[in-house]
């Protein structure tokens, strides 16, 4: 029950970012990345170096995460609890700031020169605490989810498939 509440509140309060999310989702599923469910939510290990990321109930991992390594896992999950809590200001609000904060080299001068962590931003601490409290690591994969390659065909095999 819970599940189906989650999924729903997201598709409904979340809908701009499950938008987003699910474009995202169907471009690496297609490209064959591995994907699984967690607690209502759709996690795709993508085979971008861009970090990782949540929109709504799609969570996209780095290409280096292992399922022994819970803390992502849940920091991800605390951002799409973010969104339920914030429906259409999550964009804004813990998006946009974490995007800026992650990429922009100004940021990364003030984390170094103040000493700060990348957690140290509010939206990222606000989403450990909530994966702190919203993940449980029992439910996450006991094993990293194996790549569907994608099929190459041969210009004779698409000629035959369209006949």
């Amino acid at each position: 029950m819970k599940k189906l509440l989650y999924i729903f509140w997201q598709y409904t309060w979340g809908i701009l970012q499950n938008l987003a999310g699910g474009a995202v989702y169907l471009v690496f599923r297609i490209m064959g990345c591995p994907h699984f469910k967690y607690q209502g939510a759709l996690v795709t290990i993508w085979t971008i170096r861009a970090g990782s990321m949540s929109l709504g109930r799609f969570l996209f991992l780095d290409p280096t995460w292992r399922t022994r390594d819970h803390s992502l896992l849940a920091h991800e999950y605390g951002h799409s609890v973010q969104s339920l809590m914030l429906g259409p200001l999550f964009l804004p609000v813990i998006a946009l700031p974490s995007i800026l904060w992650a990429g922009l080299p100004y940021f990364e001068r003030l984390r170094k020169k103040k000493h700060m962590t990348y957690d140290d931003a509010y939206q990222e601490n606000w989403a450990n605490k909530l994966g702190a409290r919203f993940a449980k690591p029992e439910n996450g994969p006991k094993a990293l989810p194996a790549a569907k390659p994608r099929k190459k065909r041969n210009a004779a095999e698409s000629t035959e498939e369209r006949i």
